[in-house]
């Protein structure tokens, strides 16, 4: 398998006007609705234009962040979990995509697990970066190790190296992958942490190459098909980074989203057929 080449993208097909009202750690500027439908159309076009395929599902607006689809499922190769995201509110929002993802299973000849044990295994993709060897998962106030034992029984064939986030979000808040085996993450405090927890965890350490950069939220890219997805917020920080030039680089805004703590990975899945 050829890892970070896809066919398919699994998306939300629109923005909800309650997006207004996503899930946040922190308090912030009040999300522009217009903008953040543009800022997704952008994305969405980007991802398309670039020949992937893309499966989408109508938003929701009893689920204000629902267009997040990276925490509802993990996906490699033709396999997909389904999570159960640690925020209750979100819950929900699995049913939807499950749905969605059952209409072209057989077409797709995709196989499909979910969570067993709803009221005590929690798991949210944006915890969960495959890096071409194993995964690695953080486990965070979204994701318990229950959640990732049942991800485990499910994806058999990798290793996965847990990693406790302190703070934050995500384990995908604080990094994200630009190439098999080439990490780009941020040099704050919090990610430093997990740096630290997968070089002294992870069996494949020594393999792994780190490509540090200021802030969170320009740790988290979109590498795919020979493709990058930056942040343009953050166009300063990729200056002179040899490995974000081996891809040919797409660059988007996403000042809307950050505000409720979406990063560039939240709004897709990738899966190869």
């Amino acid at each position: 398998m050829n890892y970070f080449e896809y066919t398919h993208a699994l998306v939300c097909a629109d923005v909800p006007r309650s997006v207004i009202n996503g899930l946040s750690l922190d308090k912030h500027e009040p999300v522009d609705y217009e903008l953040a439908k543009k800022q997704h159309e952008a994305y969405l076009k980007t991802l398309e234009d670039s020949g992937l395929n893309l499966i989408r599902f109508s938003s929701n607006e009893n689920h204000p962040d629902c267009v997040f689809v990276e925490d509802t499922c993990i996906a490699l190769g033709n396999k997909v979990f389904i999570t159960n995201p640690g925020a209750e509110s979100r819950r929900n929002e699995v049913l939807v995509v499950k749905s969605k993802l059952e209409q072209v299973s057989r077409e797709l000849n995709l196989q499909i697990a979910s969570v067993q044990n709803t009221s005590s295994s929690f798991i949210e993709g944006g915890d969960c970066m495959f890096t071409g060897k194993e995964f690695i998962i953080g486990i965070s106030t979204r994701t318990n190790q229950q959640g990732i034992d049942e991800f485990k029984s499910f994806f058999k064939e990798y290793p996965v190296t847990v990693c406790q986030v302190a703070e934050g979000l995500h384990l995908k808040s604080f990094m994200s992958m630009v190439l098999p085996g080439v990490i780009i993450i941020s040099q704050t405090k919090e990610a430093k942490l997990i740096e630290e927890q997968i070089l002294s965890k992870s069996k494949f350490a020594s393999d792994y190459r780190f490509v540090k950069v200021d802030e969170n939220c320009a740790a988290n890219v979109l590498a795919f098909n020979r493709n990058i997805l930056t942040c343009m917020e953050y166009e300063s920080m990729y200056l002179n980074k040899d490995d974000l030039d081996k891809h040919k680089r797409f660059r988007v805004e996403n000042s809307e989203f950050k505000k409720i703590d979406g990063c560039l990975t939240c709004r897709s899945v990738f899966f190869k057929i």
